[in-house]
């Protein structure tokens, strides 16, 4: 009977797992995954800013961010709208943020037209104050 229970107790250790293989696997398979993760950036729209000699840095305030890409398309705190639905989307989100600010950014290459009629849309919802964002032009770059 005693050859019996030591037998048992024998098996019993024989049959654990061993987790140093799995927790391997499972760290080289993080590290796969790691590397090979796409950032997605957090607009949709691609611009690029026109430079502007007097630049100012804006305070980082919550406010109300208009992008427009070269082609038109607008973009309104990161939610694509059209210009028919810009008005009503201000609105919503002039109460949301708390903000009458509009920060406009638009692609050097958009249309003077596309701008002003955001711009008269902003004005109509309610928008107080409407910035137009630059960038900083190079250093080594003469001003004019």
């Amino acid at each position: 009977m005693a050859r019996a229970r030591k037998s048992l107790s024998q098996e019993a250790n024989k049959s654990e797992i061993e987790l140093t293989p799995l927790i391997d696997a499972v760290f080289l398979l993080l590290i796969f995954f790691m590397t090979t993760t796409v950032f997605v950036n957090a607009t949709q729209l691609r611009i690029e800013l026109p430079e502007a000699a007097n630049y100012d840095r804006l305070e980082a305030q919550k406010k109300l961010n208009l992008r427009v890409s070269a082609e038109g398309t607008l973009e309104l705190n990161g939610n694509l709208v059209s210009m028919g639905a810009l008005r009503s989307f201000l609105e919503s989100e002039k109460m949301r943020t708390g903000s009458s600010t509009l920060i406009i950014t638009a692609d050097e290459d958009t249309p003077h037209g596309f701008v002003i009629d955001a711009m008269e849309v902003a004005v109509l919802a309610g928008v107080e104050k409407i910035d137009v964002e630059t960038q900083e032009p190079p250093k080594n770059q003469k001003e004019t």
